[in-house]
């Protein structure tokens, strides 16, 4: 490699050199060259060093491995007789090895025991069989090198100096740079009276010697006949161009018969002594020669005409041989040197007289990758050249960009024409070849979708560009999951999810075109049907050992589809509807989406979007939540229509899962319940508080509970669904129902005190009495049902639920009732509604006083007359209660007339107490 890279910084000088006086070039550039390559060198070998060291010592150690393994039949004692059946232990696992003789870059064999020390005692028997030969171990070649194409060609540079004749290639090389600085020298300084032509004629005669010489000692000199007679076709190579550029001796005509003529002998020198060192040395000659010869004032389209001639050469060699080297030479050469005079001459109006010779050449070179990958030996056919497949398109790519730069829409047709190039030729290599070329094939597709993608942005504005990435991710997904491949699929789902975000920061125009028929709704809604497409291609493919990770993939794509279709219809509705109707808009836009995912999902038998309808409940709960904050209920613009229809859908719903036999079926025919319960408590409170002012519009909400609880108690034996699909669902849904209501109101009459407008406070008569008078019926009316379907509800682990609910409805009425009295002082006796005020006022405490001996008055004489003991100790526990309050807080108050009233009232009730029941029942015998 070193020497290599030496030959190339020699050249580059030289190239340096030719249009300038910089003398020291060749020396500076082999100088670099050669530091350049020796580190690469050496970098190089300690890794393979280092890697064959590895893999010996782990075969060393397996092979002491295998030897532990076989001591113990070794030392079997002298009486033991030896088994005569074959072994089948470990050793038999390197039985596939060559052990023949040593391999290629193989360490020396080993001893995988040492000798044994004689011993003194009876031989043992032995094995009758002859011994096998120790196993050669031969490394694995190392690992691939990541290796740029410089070095590539340093290393073949390397190889071909170090290794053959040595002096007369590099002879070969001196004489060919050296006649061309003399003819060079001569004619800028006159040094010969000879006419050029003789001049030409005789450095011509030399080198066709050259050649003749050559060929004659082919058989015996195979190196030194190849030398010379490359460096001969270099010479005559360098004549030919000399007389057509530089002294314009021969018509352009006959220069160019005379090239092809000398292309066409070189080809058959190369070809038939299958020498691949001639027909590098004929092609370095050959594009040096015009670079050395140069007189900047040649045209440009008789170097390119000399340059196709050349690279048809390869093309003609390549038809013949695999010889990477001859392809990498010309490749190099030929866009180095175009690159080079582009970057110095070209301008607008040479642009006809240039492209034809860029196409040229970029077919040229495809061509010679494809015959590279046909002419490969059997077991490599196929082998793809990296640099002329995907180097060659991307110089091509660039310098293209350069001539169509003033062009419009120039570089995005250039793009479109190589995707379709590549597309066609990979066509036609899957038809042709099969799967001899399918890594060439592929790369091929690879590069028509590279340039597809790149054509899109060319031509179309930011919105369309992300669609139709999107579009070429989906069928980039549907490809690879015909043909499975990792790439391809990984590269697919980027593009559907970079479109996304490139659409969102580059596409989006707000209020733009018509409503719906426009470009953001058409991109958006694409963008998201491409990644719902390439979720239902992965959501059953897999590919080790990666195939989780597609699951992941795919739930990811659908995760992004749905919320691209989502946020382009929110996004759209949010720009062309009105506010008021903005919420009734994206109701329905969601049912129907809903609806659409749910039966595709259902008929085709796809269950992401299934599962899609499990989040519909949760939307339409975040959108009332949204609706109740922003506009107080939901009937309001087109929500009449909207909201009936997305609980049609949620019905639906929840019908199919119960036909499915879905397990979170119950789950959703609660949350629907819930959620519409709350719902219309909101919207009735909201039309109540329209229409009456006071506290009407929380009683009327506050009811609702209730009234479902009622509907479901009604329906609970009915065949009609929904109910009896999940009876004890609703039974415990009601039970909540009626606990939520009371609950409910406890919080609001503590927190309120009860407007009556527009009518005077009456007792009982007002909204807050009436609603816990309702919500007490409705309690009453639960624990008869809990009565009745107790005998059901026995086995399922409810009857200490229930308890606990009894005894909550109890508290819960206790402390409803409490309030009511209280805000019935609050309203007669003006006392502020405050809970340090009440609680200071004579009236309040004198009030409390009477009611909660009467009910406890109440629970003795009950608990007496049925017999229940538990109810009587209540009971007394609010006489005790109560005395305890009158001598702790109403004796505070001497001197009132309320003080008197209570005292009074609790001593009678205790006296009516004592004469109807003086003391508990008791207990059965037969009760613990």
């Amino acid at each position: 490699m070193a020497v290599g890279l030496t030959i190339g910084g020699f050249i580059a000088g030289l190239l340096l050199m030719a249009g300038n006086d910089w003398f020291l070039a060749p020396i500076a550039g082999a100088g670099l060259g050669f530091l350049l390559g020796r580190l690469l060198g050496l970098e190089k070998r300690i890794k393979e060093l280092q890697y064959d060291f590895e893999k010996l010592w782990r075969q060393v150690n397996e092979a002491g491995g295998r030897k532990d393994a076989d001591a113990p039949a070794a030392a079997t004692p002298p009486e033991t007789k030896v088994p005569t059946q074959p072994a089948t232990g470990p050793a038999e696992d390197v039985s596939h090895l060559p052990v023949d003789g040593p391999a290629r870059d193989s360490v020396p064999e080993l001893d995988p025991e040492p000798p044994a020390p004689e011993s003194t005692s009876e031989p043992a028997a032995t094995d009758p069989r002859p011994a096998a030969r120790p196993p050669v171990f031969t490394p694995e070649a190392p690992p691939p090198y990541v290796q740029t194409f410089f070095r590539q060609l340093g290393g073949w540079l390397s190889s071909w100096f170090t290794t053959g004749n040595v002096p007369v290639k590099v002879g070969v090389i001196l004489s060919f740079i050296g006649v061309a600085f003399f003819l060079k020298y001569a004619v800028d300084n006159e040094l010969f009276s000879l006419p050029i032509e003789f001049r030409l004629l005789a450095v011509a005669a030399g080198g066709l010697a050259m050649v003749v010489v050559g060929w004659r000692l082919r058989h015996r000199l195979r190196v030194y006949s190849l030398s010379l007679q490359g460096g001969g076709v270099g010479v005559l190579f360098l004549v030919i161009f000399a007389a057509l550029r530089i002294w314009q001796l021969l018509p352009a005509g006959i220069a160019f018969v005379l090239l092809v003529a000398l292309t066409a002998f070189t080809c058959a020198l190369s070809v038939l002594q299958k020498s691949r060192a001639l027909i590098v040395l004929g092609a370095v000659g050959g594009f040096l020669a015009p670079v050395l010869a140069s007189t900047g004032q040649g045209s440009h389209v008789t170097l390119f005409s000399y340059y196709l001639v050349l690279n048809l050469l390869i093309v003609a060699v390549a038809w013949f041989q695999a010889w990477r080297a001859v392809n990498l030479v010309g490749f190099v050469f030929t866009f180095v040197i175009g690159s080079l005079w582009g970057y110095h001459y070209y301008r607008p109006g040479l642009f006809a007289s240039t492209e034809p010779f860029l196409v040229a050449h970029f077919v040229l070179y495809q061509v010679i990758a494809i015959l590279y990958a046909l002419r490969q030996p059997p077991r490599k056919i196929g082998l793809v050249d990296g640099t002329l497949v995907f180097g060659t398109p991307v110089i091509v790519f660039a310098l293209q960009a350069a001539l169509v730069s003033d062009t419009e829409y120039g570089l995005a047709i250039s793009a479109a024409v190589l995707a379709v190039f590549y597309a066609l030729t990979a066509t036609w290599l899957h038809r042709r070849h099969g799967a001899a070329l399918q890594v060439l094939r592929d790369s091929f597709l690879a590069l028509a979708v590279a340039f597809a993608t790149i054509a899109i942005p060319l031509a179309l504005d930011a919105g369309w560009t992300a669609t139709a990435w999107a579009l070429e991710g989906a069928a980039l997904i549907w490809l690879a999951t015909r043909q499975p491949q990792h790439l391809a699929n990984f590269a697919g789902a980027t593009l559907i999810v970079f479109s996304g975000c490139a659409f969102v920061l580059h596409g989006w125009r707000n209020d733009v075109g018509w409503p719906v028929l426009n470009g953001n709704v058409l991109n958006g809604a694409l963008i998201s049907l491409a990644a719902l497409f390439a979720a239902r291609r992965l959501e059953h493919f897999r590919l080790p050992p990666v195939g989780r990770l597609y699951g992941v993939m795919a739930w990811g794509l659908f995760a992004w589809g749905v919320l691209w279709w989502l946020g382009t219809g929110v996004a759209e509705i949010d720009d062309r509807v009105g506010r008021d109707l903005q919420m009734a808009a994206v109701v329905l836009f969601l049912s129907a989406t809903v609806v659409v995912s749910a039966w595709y999902g259902q008929n085709r038998d796809w269950a992401m979007a299934r599962g899609l309808a499990l989040l519909f409940l949760p939307a339409l709960a975040l959108l009332a939540l949204h609706g109740t904050d922003q506009y107080g209920h939901f009937l309001g613009g087109l929500g009449w229509l909207a909201w009936p229809v997305a609980f049609v859908v949620q019905a639906w719903l929840v019908r199919s899962m119960d036909r499915q036999g879905h397990r979170s079926a119950r789950t959703w025919h609660v949350g629907t319940v819930i959620l519409l319960t709350l719902m219309v408590a909101v919207e009735l409170g909201y039309q109540v508080g329209e229409w009456v002012s006071g506290a009407w519009d929380i009683a009327a909400a506050s009811a609702v509970p209730g009234i479902a609880a009622l509907v479901i108690w009604r329906f609970r034996r009915s065949p009609a669904w929904p109910v009896p699909a999940h009876p004890l669902a609703y039974f415990a849904l009601s039970l909540c129902m009626v606990a939520g209501q009371m609950l409910y109101l406890g919080v609001v009459t503590y927190t309120l005190p009860g407007d009556t407008g527009p009518l005077p406070y009456m007792p009982v008569l007002n909204p807050f009495d009436l609603a816990v008078l309702f919500a007490g019926g409705v309690a009453l009316l639960s624990l008869v049902v809990i009565r009745r379907d107790q005998a059901g509800l026995g086995n399922t682990g409810a009857p200490a639920v229930l308890s606990a609910y009894r005894l909550l409805l109890g508290a819960t009425f206790l402390v409803l009732t409490t309030l009511a009295l209280l805000r019935g002082v609050h309203h007669l006796a003006a006392v502020p509604w405050d809970a340090d005020r009440l609680f200071d006022s004579v009236v309040a405490q004198t009030a409390l006083s009477i009611y909660w001996g009467m009910l406890g008055f109440a629970g003795m004489v009950l608990g007496a007359r049925r017999g229940q003991r538990g109810l009587w100790l209540a009971g007394a526990g609010f006489m005790a209660l109560v005395v305890l309050k009158l001598f702790l807080v109403d004796l505070g108050n001497s001197g009132t007339i309320e003080r008197i009233i209570s005292f009074i009232g609790v001593g009678v009730l205790l006296l009516v107490v004592g004469y109807f029941a003086p003391a508990p029942p008791r207990v059965p015998e037969d009760e613990s």
